[in-house]
């Protein structure tokens, strides 16, 4: 019971870490040149900790369930899982080494190369997915000893088509402009997406920080020259109010 309890708040805790971080990419969509950072240390070492517990307790229970009935390792459902897990695992060695230092890079998604959206998007498309997956055929024990490894492997073919294409069209309107005159369908779902990112928090507030970086900018510039035009227009007033001094009045 114990064993199945650290598996399951492993997993959760992961779960929980990924959803928040992928939140944290989609409220990034409200900025006008959107740039993706790698999720940072205390993020990549909860991960990193949860993933070290699922397997301790992974191959505990494994080895547990060996023990009470010899053919527990013939379960098509949990053979498939373990090869995802290996996939997993591969990948995060993938996500450590090629796709998070390229994000650390600091290039907008608009200015992407062809091996960006390959070494960055099909490896967090996988990552995704995998975790999702894993973690639904822990709790999917109908599958158990009913459905062959071949129709486990086809749904999660399946699941990862629709994960990969979530991830590229999201990267695809992050690399879309966030000018609602010149992109406004761009425009309008870019926000629509950070503001589910933000978990419903209304955008465009004054106290909110996620408005287009263009926009405050636009707002810093104007400002300096909106002040200059009013002097400029209120000093002939001033002038004109001021009493004329050596000059004698010019009467008809």
């Amino acid at each position: 019971m114990l064993l199945v309890f650290a598996h399951l708040l492993a997993a959760s805790t992961a779960l929980g870490a990924i959803v928040a971080t992928d939140l944290r990419l989609l409220s990034k969509l409200a900025e006008d040149r959107t740039r993706i950072a790698p999720p940072n240390e205390f993020v990549a070492r909860i991960v990193v900790v949860a993933l070290v517990v699922l397997y301790a307790t992974g191959a505990a229970l494994v080895w547990q369930g060996a023990l009470e009935r010899p053919d527990y390792l013939a379960n098509p459902k949990l053979q498939a899982k373990l090869v995802l897990v290996v996939l997993l695992t591969i990948n995060a060695f993938v996500l450590h080494r090629l796709t998070f230092p390229r994000l650390a890079r600091g290039r907008r998604v608009a200015r992407w190369h062809a091996s960006d959206w390959i070494a960055i998007g099909i490896p967090v498309g996988v990552s995704n997915f995998l975790w999702m997956f894993v973690a639904f055929l822990g709790v999917a024990r109908a599958w158990n000893g009913t459905v062959s490894f071949g129709d486990v492997m086809a749904v999660a073919a399946i699941a990862y088509a629709v994960a990969q294409g979530a991830v590229f069209a999201i990267l695809a309107v992050a690399a879309s402009g966030a000018d609602p005159v010149a992109n406004p369908r761009a425009a309008f779902v870019r926000r629509r997406l950070a503001s589910l990112g933000n978990l419903g928090r209304p955008l465009g507030g004054d106290d909110d920080p996620t408005l287009p970086r263009q926009t405050m900018r636009r707002a810093r510039e104007d400002a300096p020259t909106a002040t200059v035009t009013d002097a400029v227009a209120l000093a002939p007033a001033e002038r004109g109010a001021q009493p004329l001094r050596g000059r004698r009045p010019v009467t008809g």
